[in-house]
């Protein structure tokens, strides 16, 4: 505190007394005009006394008087003919004085009275305060502009301390700590500042402990199989029974490469669009190729899968704004929407993989059907809406589905709920792309997810549009 009162006040000095300095030496120019006024006004009962002097001390006595003057007259006091005077001065000045105007010289220091019989008078300006007493003055103005410093720097200083403890408790590891500062403060909105970032940061370091609870989770499973596996091969067994064996454990090794790789992509949408690679795509391609990927899975399950990119102004729901963050919404509250357009700029790879996993997921819990569609919401932005007739999600669950390894199956079997990182993947895909995803209930009571990406400008290497599908 110390150091930064003393910046603070050497600050304060030296503006100061620079101020002062230039008062001192510019003031007299700028304000001369109005300093002569005063200085006529102020001498004029003196002028009087001394004209009057003179006047009866005309005659053979002049001479004396003019010499008791000058004996008697201050320092610099002096008696001048008007012709000594005019190199002196200016010509405003010497007009003034030829008209009988007392005048003052440039720096205003000191004086030129004329008299009626062309005497002038020269003398310095009189002085109100000696050096001491200025001396004194500017002394009590550090003095009381130190106080006034203090009192400021105190005030803040304290305020900022808060500031500082808040910042070291937070860094301590107590990640719920928050500045607590009044309203009338003036770092109160830095404090709002840091507040909002702890906020931030508490929310991403708790997210980050749940994710790796639940990565540890999903490791431990496969591992343990896998461990277990291998010590069973150890064992004298037939050769058909080795066989099952060797593909347990294939198995246990593609599962732990598909949660490897649900990691991987996760982690590289969380570092944003960076990793995007924008392309012009067709529409109704890019849902041929994704439903073509699907077509086995569906027919194992005995599901009807229907691809509509003509989808009716009833059934899109994009009249909600995007708020970067995934909701739960209600049925009832659609918004009629365009044709669906035949090309949108996005990332085809990233556009499919979320399709895909909403798919995926439709497949675990729908009765007989499946729809995939596309439509047109406002301002060009595309709506890709997946819905089953299955069972739906709880209108209380709904604002965690996104969440990474979050299931609604207790037993978190992954026959059913799979690795609970395919909807976080389209949750995070929408983000990237500017725009959001929802779930609602389907008009069968099913899931409803409702995806809207905005429109995007094409980049200058955009492929063509053919190309583009062919990615998904």
């Amino acid at each position: 505190m110390l150091r930064s009162l003393i910046r603070l006040y050497l600050i304060v000095v030296i503006g100061g007394g620079l101020t002062i300095a230039f008062i001192n030496t510019s003031f007299s120019q700028l304000f001369h005009e109005r300093v002569t006024q005063t200085e006529r006004g102020a001498d004029r009962t003196y002028a009087f006394v001394l004209e009057d002097y003179l006047q009866r001390h005309a005659g053979p006595d002049r001479a004396a008087a003019l010499a008791e003057l000058k004996k008697r007259g201050s320092e610099g006091f002096r008696l001048m003919t008007t012709d000594e005077v005019e190199p002196l001065v200016g010509k405003r000045q010497w007009r003034e004085l030829r008209d009988g105007k007392l005048v003052l010289d440039d720096d205003t220091t000191s004086y030129y009275l004329p008299l009626s019989d062309g005497i002038v008078v020269n003398a310095r300006r009189s002085e109100a305060t000696t050096v001491e007493i200025q001396a004194l003055a500017y002394a009590l103005l550090a003095l009381a502009t130190l106080l006034s410093v203090i009192v400021w720097v105190h005030y803040h200083w304290r305020e900022l301390r808060k500031l500082e403890a808040a910042a070291r408790a937070f860094g301590s590891g107590n990640l719920s700590t928050r500045a607590l500062l009044s309203k009338k403060s003036n770092i109160y909105e830095l404090s709002q500042q840091f507040n909002e970032m702890a906020q931030q940061i508490e929310a991403s370091i708790l997210n980050q402990r749940e994710m790796m609870r639940g990565i540890s989770h999903e490791l431990k499973t496969p591992l343990a199989r896998l461990e277990f596996g291998l010590a069973l091969l150890q064992s004298p067994e037939s050769p058909e029974r080795q066989r099952e064996r060797q593909m347990a454990l294939r198995k246990d090794v593609r599962e732990l490469d598909e949660l490897v790789t649900e990691l991987l992509t996760l982690s590289r949408l969380e570092q944003g669009e960076g990793h995007l690679v924008l392309m012009r795509v067709s529409v109704d391609e890019l849902l041929d190729s994704v439903a073509a990927s699907m077509s086995n899975d569906v027919a194992d399950r005995s599901l009807t899968l229907s691809v509509n990119t003509r989808v009716p102004a009833a059934d899109a729901d994009v009249g909600r704004p995007a708020s970067g963050t995934s909701a739960a919404g209600a049925p009832g509250s659609r918004t009629p929407v365009a044709r669906t357009p035949a090309y949108h700029v996005c990332d085809p790879k990233l556009v499919a993989r979320a399709l895909l996993n909403l798919l995926r997921n439709s497949t675990r819990y729908a009765q007989q059907t499946i729809s995939l569609s596309a439509g047109a919401g406002a301002a060009g932005t595309l709506v890709l809406i997946v819905e089953d007739d299955g069972p739906g999600i709880p209108l209380a669950d709904r604002g965690r589905v996104f969440e990474p390894f979050h299931r609604l199956d207790c037993s978190r079997d992954r026959h059913t709920g799979g690795f609970g990182l395919g909807l976080a993947i389209v949750r995070r895909v929408a983000l990237v792309h500017g725009g959001d995803v929802r779930l609602e209930e389907a008009a069968s009571g099913g899931a409803r997810f409702v995806i809207t990406l905005p429109a995007l400008p094409l980049p200058m290497n955009g492929s063509a549009p053919q190309d583009a599908a062919r990615h998904g």
